[in-house]
């Protein structure tokens, strides 16, 4: 089985922040009506209120896999990724995958062409981090 590298693991746990990270703000500007709410979920939003619902769950959902990305880097450097961050990200990764689905049946031509292929993307550099890892070095200590 294929089995990334630590470098590699590494640069994945960083996009993954950044991308959360960037996400969140979004999901901010969305709540603040600066990104109007037609656009959002696939067009299927009928009220600023179920907008407000919608992305106050997004923005909850992105800053927990914001936290998770930081505690998988942390638990990188120490050498071994506990089973916990793995589950999480195996869930993030479905979470994508399922959402990549929603994209491509998206009202909106916006979301279809832009959200789908990120989404994929995250759901498979998400799936990267769920692959057992351990520090060869420190098991010969």
């Amino acid at each position: 089985m294929w089995n990334p590298s630590k470098r590699t693991r590494t640069i994945t746990g960083k996009t993954l922040l950044v991308t959360f990270s960037l996400t969140s703000i979004f999901h901010v500007l969305a709540l603040l009506q600066i990104v109007p709410y037609q656009y959002l979920w696939g067009g299927r939003l009928q009220s600023v209120e179920e907008m407000y619902l919608m992305e106050s769950i997004s923005l909850v959902a992105n800053g927990f896999f914001v936290f998770c990305s930081y505690q998988y880097l942390q638990s990188l450097n120490r050498g071994l990724v506990p089973i916990w961050i793995r589950i999480v990200f195996g869930i993030i990764s479905l979470i994508f995958f399922i959402n990549t689905i929603g994209n491509l049946v998206a009202i909106t031509s916006l979301e279809t062409l832009l959200a789908t292929p990120i989404t994929a993307i995250l759901s498979v550099v998400s799936f990267i981090m769920v692959l057992k890892y351990e520090n060869q070095t420190s098991e010969l200590q």
